[in-house]
């Protein structure tokens, strides 16, 4: 695929920058010096920078600007404040992100957890315009790959997020298959991690994959403080293969082991050495049956996993008519999970009036009724799958159990990105059994 060229550049994307400062014999030490200038006032004319060498302020104000991207549109929901934002590329593509608010309210009656549930705001971004990798499931997916966004238009997002609120962590799974674009994530994140930019930790920061076996591996060694999130979303290789057409080239066996090596090298905080979490996109009637859940079940048991249990949020135009699964289905296949003693939760909505919601990102347009995003309510798996009676069995693939809607939050639909992934990853990290 051909690069994508950008005039100006970027100021934030670090390759451009460093081969700019060798172009013209200055010392990449004053690189930091920028940043830190022009993230604390992006309205700074470049060539005002203090502190800079004479011979490169011009040349620099020619070539670069702080942001080549633009904001088209935020919708913000007035249920609860997330934020999907449409931003322009300097060449007219479009990607989605995502900033999502989590209100601190504990929906269990007890007010359990509820010191784990405090406010802050997750930045869902986008790596790529589009995807290749034709996830049936994914909105994301009908575009094809357009491009790879460069680094800096990639931490442009967090310059475009934190003018609407602070943002306390950032997930990779908006559009676009990070590991696909590799030296541009790594990029970002080594740009999005500097204390000279914007100085997040690295343990906020998560990137998600459906199983880029050699990058996954890369990533570990070069970025080991990075959380790794993994999309599955089948128990078994057969069905994986329909659902994630990259499966054939990445096989469940061989993204297991990696899943496992990212256990053995990463230290987190010491509670959950290792974690890594599991997405898994629940679609009736092909992978919600308890033989499914049993499957996965027995695939993931003693792996130091997180499931992530996501109902699926329908969008306009989806070729397959997937449908959400009834929450009876849901709530029996969480069981057979939880009484393994894996730890797992559902995701909860967000933004359910501004179109945002998981596997939904793809420019669609409109404003139409959407599945929020999953805040981090700290319902407690064990407490939700007590006493609820269980579906009958059937084929993981073909299976029919007629639908029984028992809460309305687990039907909404929806239109527009991956970023539910994203606050489910969020409460991951503030649920525990």
């Amino acid at each position: 695929m051909v690069k994508r060229e950008l005039r100006p550049k970027p100021l934030l994307d670090e390759a451009s920058l460093h081969a700019f400062f060798v172009d013209h014999g200055v010392k990449p030490v004053h690189m930091g010096r920028i940043w830190k200038q022009v993230v604390e006032n992006p309205n700074l004319p470049l060539d005002e920078i203090p502190g800079i060498p004479e011979k490169i302020r011009a040349p620099l104000k020619e070539e670069f600007v702080v942001c080549t991207s633009t904001l088209i549109t935020s919708y913000e929901s007035k249920i609860d404040g997330t934020v999907k934002m449409l931003i322009r590329l300097q060449d007219g593509g479009e990607v989605e992100a995502v900033l999502i608010h989590h209100k601190g309210e504990a929906e269990d009656p007890e007010q359990r957890q509820a010191d784990r549930c405090g406010q802050r705001d997750t930045l869902c971004i986008s790596s790529q315009v589009g995807c290749r990798l034709g996830c049936t499931f994914c909105a994301t997916g009908t575009m094809g790959l357009q491009g790879n966004l460069w680094a800096g238009e990639i931490q442009e997002q967090l310059l475009h997020a934190r003018a609407i609120r602070p943002v306390s962590n950032i997930v990779f799974m908006g559009m676009g298959e990070p590991l696909e674009n590799f030296s541009n994530v790594t990029s970002a994140i080594r740009g999005l991690v500097d204390p000279h930019r914007f100085g997040v930790a690295p343990s906020g920061i998560t990137v998600s994959t459906v199983g880029i076996v050699g990058n996954m591996r890369r990533l570990m060694d070069e970025m080991p403080k990075i959380k790794l999130a993994v999309s599955l979303h089948a128990p078994t290789q057969d069905l994986r293969e329909k659902l994630l057409p990259v499966a054939k080239t990445y096989r469940m066996d061989e993204l297991l082991e990696v899943i496992d090596e990212y256990a053995e090298r990463t230290t987190s905080d010491g509670k959950r050495k290792g974690m890594v979490m599991i997405s898994y996109v629940l679609l009736e009637d092909v992978n919600d049956s308890l033989e499914c859940a049993q499957q996965l079940r027995d695939l993931l048991a003693g792996k130091p996993v997180i499931v992530n249990l996501i109902p699926f949020n329908s969008y306009e135009g989806d070729p397959h008519n997937y449908r959400t699964p009834s929450a009876e289905r849901i709530d029996a296949f969480l069981r057979v999970l939880m009484e393994a003693d894996i730890r797992v939760f559902e995701r909860r909505h967000h933004g359910r009036d501004i179109s945002a919601a998981c596997g939904q990102l793809a420019k669609l347009g409109g404003r139409g009724p959407v599945a929020d995003i999953e805040n981090c309510t700290c319902t407690l798996a064990k407490d939700k799958a007590r006493g609820l009676a269980q579906v009958p069995s059937s084929n993981c693939s073909n299976g029919r159990v007629a639908p029984v809607l028992l809460r309305p939050s687990l039907v909404s639909v929806g239109l527009v990105t991956a970023a539910c992934t994203a606050v489910a990853l969020f409460g991951w990290r503030r649920w525990r059994r």
